[in-house]
């Protein structure tokens, strides 16, 4: 199973250099019924980049991940857990919180507070 990286990522979304050659390996790859891997931190990596680097709107940005998430191309790490935290991410939560917020949950555990 091959893996890509955030940069690939944005360049795919936002019709970069490389999207063609992105869009043929994609193909390629779902040709042979295979699977990329997508981490966490890909993930919120992207999410941080899309809003804070690009402007790009809350709404616009959890959307894209969805996409991304559902998408059966992609063997997403903590698939359920990103689902989850992506609701609260819409609700004004930032990813990273949301995602921390969904696997304390989880893990049936409290946050310590001294």
């Amino acid at each position: 199973m091959d893996a890509i990286d955030t940069q690939e990522l944005i360049d795919f979304l936002t019709k970069g250099e490389a999207s063609e050659a992105l869009e043929r390996y994609f193909k390629e790859v779902e040709r042979k019924k295979g699977k990329i891997f997508l981490s966490n931190y890909t993930i919120l990596e992207l999410a941080y980049i899309l809003e804070y680097n690009f402007g790009v709107s809350r709404e616009l940005v959890a959307k894209s991940l969805r996409t991304i998430i559902e998408d059966r191309l992609f063997k997403v790490e903590g698939k359920r857990e990103l689902e989850e935290a992506l609701k609260l991410y819409a609700e004004g939560m930032d990813l990273l919180s949301a995602l921390k917020e969904v696997q304390l949950m989880k893990a049936n555990a409290k946050r310590v507070k001294l």
